[in-house]
């Protein structure tokens, strides 16, 4: 048999007050509303669980009974409940992150290494990997992911805006020659970078007429990380498409020629995804506000 949770509990306050109406104010209901819950719960268990008059009411034996095993339970409930509350509000315990390998050993960490300091009573667990993490089923509260995301429950939120850009070292433009458009990428030699996750070789995006192109081509030399795809390009080992996260600082310091920077288009992104928009814990919330507060700083990656 199951029964209401609002039945039991009307039925508590109003053997503890001994009054319907005593425990419709405590309640926030009527008398005549207690006096038809209570009707409603004996009706189901088929029993009389008050003596009523038109003075007071008073349990039966029945009554008395069910009362002293109702009521710890209803504690318990509402303790567990407390519990629930304050564990969402709390910032102690485990905040559990998975990032990409390369920014979140970069820029990820950092964030957490500060986070910390200003609370040293929570545990924070960062996992590093460039596979996709099911965040529900492997136990994190938080991803921080590159790239275009796909349609799923989860929640994102933009931290970081990125644009791929087409960049070469000067020594491999001084040999190979300049590119002065799209056209001349078939004269050059292209790297590549491959999806972890997919094993899929990822096309360049370039700006169209109606938004962004992918384009496949022929890579001469592929790699799997795009740190490692950064500093291919660094080695002079051809032309790569790199996002603005990691390339702005290159190019600033002439380690790297942007070309071609009409082509430019922004079209990823780095996220924070959670599970929920609903209820989320304050150790969550507080340290997408610390990766948001922190990468609006950095204009070398913004």
């Amino acid at each position: 048999m199951i029964l209401s949770l609002r039945l039991i509990e009307t039925f508590v306050e109003a053997a503890r007050l001994g009054s319907f109406s005593a425990a419709g104010r405590a309640l926030g209901l009527s008398a005549g509303s207690v006096s038809q819950n209570v009707k409603n719960l004996e009706d189901a268990l088929g029993v009389r669980l008050f003596e009523r008059t038109t003075r007071q009411v008073r349990l039966t034996r029945e009554g008395e009974r069910y009362r002293s095993r109702c009521a710890p339970a209803l504690e318990a409930l509402a303790e567990a409940a407390e519990l629930a509350r304050a564990e969402r509000e709390s910032l102690a315990g485990t905040l559990r992150i998975t990032s990409t390998t390369a920014f979140g050993r970069d820029e990820v960490l950092p964030v957490i290494a500060a986070f910390q300091r200003a609370h040293p009573e929570l545990l924070v667990e960062l996992r590093l990997s460039d596979n996709f993490v099911d965040l529900v089923a492997d136990g994190f509260d938080l991803a921080v992911r590159a790239g275009v995301l796909p349609e799923n429950e989860y929640i994102s939120r933009l931290l970081v805006p990125v644009t791929p850009l087409l960049v070469a070292s000067s020594a491999y433009l001084a040999q190979a020659g300049t590119l002065t458009s799209l056209d001349d990428l078939a004269k050059h030699r292209l790297i590549g970078m491959r999806s972890n996750p997919s094993a899929q070789l990822f096309a360049l995006e370039i700006a169209g007429p109606d938004g962004v192109v992918r384009r496949e081509f022929e890579p001469a030399f592929v790699v799997n990380d795009p740190a490692g795809l950064l500093q291919a390009a660094r080695l002079g080992m051809g032309i790569a498409q790199v996002g603005s996260n990691l390339a702005r600082g290159p190019v600033a310091r002439g380690d790297l020629v942007h070309l071609l920077p009409e082509t430019a288009v922004r079209s990823r992104g780095l996220y924070a995804v959670y599970p929920s928009r609903r209820f989320v814990p304050r150790k969550v919330s507080l340290f997408i506000s610390s990766l948001t507060a922190a990468f609006s700083e950095r204009s070398d990656l913004t």
